[in-house]
């Protein structure tokens, strides 16, 4: 079976991620604590343990980051979309 680049999709990836998310208008303040304390979370002996059992790689980000990411994997997936002109039944 070829690779997705051999079969006619160079450059082709697709990435399972997770994201802590607040409402908008959420306090900085109170982003900023979520952040922090997901950060430890994150590093904490039990997650750590899931992430090597589970071939998980964790990269904490500050939100802002976050926010771009998410905003260029929505224009991706858009775009994508349109071009393989898939529409909702």
């Amino acid at each position: 079976m070829p690779t997705v680049a051999e079969a006619g999709v160079p450059g082709y990836a697709a990435e399972s991620w997770y994201g802590l998310f607040a409402p908008a208008k959420t306090p900085a303040d109170i982003v900023d604590r979520l952040n922090k304390s997901a950060a430890l979370a994150v590093q904490s002996d039990p997650s750590r343990s899931l992430g090597v059992n589970e071939g998980l790689v964790v990269i904490m980000r500050p939100p802002e980051e976050l926010d771009r990411y998410v905003r260029s994997e929505e224009q991706r997936w858009r775009r994508v979309i349109e071009d393989a002109g898939i529409k909702v039944e």
